[in-house]
């Protein structure tokens, strides 16, 4: 038997993951001996150094590997391949999965071959991390059956999950079709788990897939981490039948233990729409506790007809937590229907906070009769009346949003587009003429003349493209790309783009020059590959010098303390950066512009409105750590490579999250203060205990 036979895909999976030593499994090992005798020569002799991984950035090598990585050096990174002390190893290795350049796939292939078990695992990390569909049968040909410990190790663990992030339909049927992994596998059953969860956020499914999940998930005996990747698989995965598994997730809904687990389970029963799920939803949201699984029920709710879900969600507006009530009121403002137009306008005359008023102001614009003009202008002045008496800028920003429920408001929104001053307003009032663009009703409600309105509305874009302002810049060219609206017949001169374009300075302006480039792009049938930031912003030692392993920075918020724990080791560059940023006082009175229930709260926006940064970059760490607790603090960031001064700190897990953005801390006290955060609220100071 030869080494091509023995490596045929579907079997190599078969037998790694029945973990079988059987006659095939040891041919196997003896025909690859000779692929590994001829890595071991680039390899140092395990019996001659040392295995210890000791991380401190102190030292002036692994100083100068963070450095390399930082300036995406892969050849000096290479030279670390191949020395002697494991940690150069380690972190060197680890580097590409934040470089995340295909190029380097042999070069990390080789070192699946180091003899120190935490090199080789960070080399199938980062393997996965790059994301190339040409290393997966090698990776797979790569797991080992028998290690100096066990097979269960983070190694074949890294694997596995790597397979999942360049693997195809194959295997993934291969994958999935693996249930001889005990409880008591918790490596492998991580990596299994995330591997079937890395190829569903790819698009790639199968039943076998959905089966194994949910098998995994009902399983108490499970460790967390594999159950919460297998629950969130059902929450992220489009068009799966679920109506097969009601038993074992209305039990989970009800019963299970762990609020991660009932968020994602209550996600994926709006997902799946399918009626069977209804009453346990609705069930779920009287007798819940936890207000981070309300908010996923409440969303989950927002998929089912309108008047089985009716009665359950009324109540819910005038609920004291926030989240809860504005998650509500946006599902009648999409779902609601013209009977109940009454009932929406009541909720104007009451007091309720602008996050419940404005989306349900929203929603009798949007459910009134199309030709109900004289009501509908009426309702639009209450409107008017209610965001020019708003105290906060995204008060007024969700009411410009109601008005463009109704598409008849187009010309009262371009008016007050032009009046107003408030760079987060004027954002606001453009999305709302994208709304009324993508608005199914908009061809009806204009007939013949959509073509004068349009044309309005195009000259309303072109003035936010020429205004030099990169929110609206990049706001006005978000909408000239949705090829459903069909500009490429409006627009044969580009050059107001591409002088838009060519004014905006780099590295600060790198979001809104790639959306303009991919405006350009499509409209000009050409292909626009997103500009890289040069290398800037260097990582200031001296700095990260004064930053202990147990060092503290305590956010003063307007709500109260968040007590975040740095991780130095995790993200040297993103810490080191954030201190000098506090140190000079830089996120004092910084709002916090973004609020996701239940995801994220974001901060750091010189402009508030999520387009302010500075004029420089600092690149992504992406490190193995992943998005698998509330709490974790991570960098926005518009792309690889271009996080400057905004943060978030997450609600809830978030997995989809993970290998994308960088994570440099963690809320240790002060996570009841994240979920009071409210959209507007600030940051009075920062403080550093050492």
């Amino acid at each position: 038997m030869n080494l091509s036979e023995i490596c045929k895909k579907a079997l190599i999976l078969n037998f790694i993951c029945h973990m079988l030593m059987s006659t095939t499994y040891r041919l196997f090992l003896i025909a690859v001996t000779a692929t590994i005798i001829c890595f071991q020569s680039c390899v140092p002799n395990n019996k001659s150094v040392e295995t210890n991984i000791q991380i401190s950035y102190s030292d002036p090598e692994i100083q100068k590997i963070a450095d390399l990585q930082d300036k995406q050096d892969m050849a000096g990174l290479y030279a670390y391949f191949n020395h002697e002390n494991p940690t150069y190893r380690y972190l060197a290795v680890t580097a590409f999965s934040s470089i995340k350049n295909s190029l380097s796939g042999d070069s990390l292939m080789r070192m699946l071959q180091d003899p120190v078990m935490q090199v080789r695992a960070a080399a199938a990390y980062a393997l996965g991390q790059n994301g190339s569909s040409t290393v997966t049968d090698r990776l797979i040909a790569s797991f080992r059956g028998k290690d100096t410990l066990d097979i269960n190790n983070l190694y074949n663990a890294n694997i596995l999950e790597a397979v999942g992030k360049t693997g195809a339909l194959p295997d993934l049927k291969a994958l999935s079709t693996v249930k001889t992994y005990r409880a008591t596998d918790t490596l492998l059953l991580q990596g299994q788990t995330k591997a079937i969860y890395r190829m569903a956020l790819r698009g790639v499914t199968t039943e076998e897939g959905t089966a194994r999940m949910v098998e995994v998930v009902s399983n108490t005996s499970i460790a967390q981490e594999a159950r919460l990747y297998a629950a969130n698989y059902l929450a992220r995965v489009k068009n799966i039948s679920l109506g097969r598994y009601y038993s074992q997730l209305q039990e989970l809904l009800k019963k299970d233990q762990d609020p991660n687990i009932r968020m994602a389970i209550a996600t994926s029963m709006g997902n799946n729409k399918d009626s069977l799920f209804l009453q346990p939803l609705k069930s779920a949201i009287h007798n819940e506790s936890d207000f981070r699984v309300k908010c996923n029920i409440i969303r989950s709710l927002g998929n089912y007809p309108y008047f089985d879900i009716r009665d359950v969600l009324l109540p819910e507006l005038k609920n004291d937590n926030i989240h809860i009530a504005s998650l509500a009121a946006d599902v009648f403002q999409k779902n609601g229907f013209v009977e109940d137009v009454p009932l929406y306008a009541s909720y104007d005359t009451m007091p309720l906070p602008w996050q419940v008023k404005a989306p349900m102001n929203g929603a009798v614009l949007a459910h009134t009769a199309l030709y109900y003009t004289v009501s509908k202008n009426a309702f639009s002045e209450r409107i008017l009346k209610n965001l020019k008496e708003a105290d906060s800028p995204y008060a007024k920003a969700a009411y410009a949003r109601a008005l463009s429920k109704d598409p008849f408001n187009y010309a009262l929104i371009n008016q007050q587009f032009k009046q107003e001053k408030n760079t987060i307003v004027k954002i606001a009032f453009l999305e709302g003429l994208g709304d009324i663009l993508k608005n199914p009703q908009f061809f009806k409600a204009f007939g013949n003349n959509y073509g004068r309105v349009k044309a309005e509305i195009l000259s309303i874009l072109v003035e936010a493209v020429n205004s030099g302002d990169v929110g609206q810049m990049a706001t006005a060219a978000e909408i000239l790309k949705t090829p459903k609206m069909a500009w490429k017949e409006w627009l044969k001169d580009l050059s107001f783009l591409k002088e838009a374009q060519s004014a905006l300075k780099l590295p600060q302006d790198i979001e809104t020059y790639n959306i303009l480039g991919e405006c350009i792009a499509l409209l000009s049938d050409t292909k626009y590959e997103p500009k890289r930031a040069e290398y800037n912003h260097p990582i200031n030692w001296n700095l990260l010098s004064t930053v202990t392993d147990s060092s503290i920075a305590a956010v003063k918020t307007t709500q109260g303390v968040i007590r975040i724990q740095l991780l130095k080791n995790t993200a040297p560059g993103s810490v080191a950066n954030f201190v000098e940023l506090m140190n000079n006082k830089y996120y004092n009175g910084k709002v916090f512009h973004r609020v996701v229930p239940n995801f994220v709260i974001q901060t750091g926006c010189s402009r508030g409105d999520g387009y302010g940064s500075e004029p420089f970059t600092i690149r992504s760490e992406l490190p193995q750590i992943y998005y698998n607790k509330e709490g974790y603090v991570g960098m926005a960031s518009a792309g690889n490579h271009t996080e400057s001064t905004q943060w978030f700190i997450t609600m809830s897990p978030t997995p989809h999250l993970d290998g994308n953005y960088t994570i440099f801390g963690k809320v240790v006290e002060g996570m009841d203060v994240v979920y009071k955060i409210q959209q507007g609220d600030k940051i009075n100071e920062i403080i550093f205990i050492k």
